[in-house]
C-alpha cells in the first residue's frame, strides 16, 4: 500500500501549500475545532459521517498563516489535554488497510490522523477523507 502523501492526497491542498509544498505544521497551534456529528439515516439512505474541521496557525512558517483542513467520516476519535496551550508537535498521517470486500476488491483504507503532543493537544482519529478548506492570511502578515 502506498504512503499517504497530503501534498497529493488532500483534496484541494493546493489552497494551503506553502511555496507548492505541503506546509510545516510543527509548533502549529490549534485555534478552532469542530466536530459535527454527521447525519446518518439509513431509512432515507442517507450516511455522511462525523465531520471534523480545524484550523491552525502554522507558526513555523517564514509568513505564518491559518490553514483550515475538514476530516470527513470520523471515528475513533481520541482527544487528551486540550487546554489554552495547543501547539503542535506535527500532524503525522498514515494508512491503514480494512480488508476486503467479498468478491475480494480491497476496502478504502483508513487515513489515520494524529495531532502529535508538543504542549498540550494530543488528537488522533481515523477519516476516509482530508479537505483543505482556506487558507488565512493573519492580520499585518505576522
Amino acid at each position: 500500500m502506498a504512503e499517504f502523501d497530503p501534498g497529493r492526497d488532500v483534496e484541494d491542498a493546493e489552497l494551503i501549500l506553502d511555496a507548492g509544498a505541503w506546509p510545516n505544521f510543527h509548533d502549529a497551534e490549534v485555534h478552532n475545532l469542530n466536530i459535527w456529528r454527521g447525519d446518518v439515516r439509513p431509512q432515507d439512505d442517507v450516511w455522511i459521517g462525523p465531520v471534523m474541521e480545524v484550523s491552525f496557525e502554522l507558526c513555523a512558517l517564514r509568513k505564518p498563516y491559518i490553514a483550515v483542513l475538514a476530516f470527513h467520516d470520523c471515528e475513533d476519535i481520541r482527544l487528551q489535554a486540550f487546554d489554552h496551550q495547543n501547539a503542535l508537535y506535527d500532524l503525522e498521517f498514515a494508512l491503514e488497510e480494512r480488508g476486503t470486500c467479498r468478491n475480494g476488491t480491497p476496502l478504502t483504507p483508513y487515513i489515520c490522523v494524529t495531532f502529535r503532543q508538543a504542549m498540550g493537544l494530543e488528537l488522533s482519529f481515523k477519516c476516509f477523507r482530508v479537505r483543505a478548506v482556506a487558507r488565512e492570511e493573519l492580520p499585518g502578515g505576522e
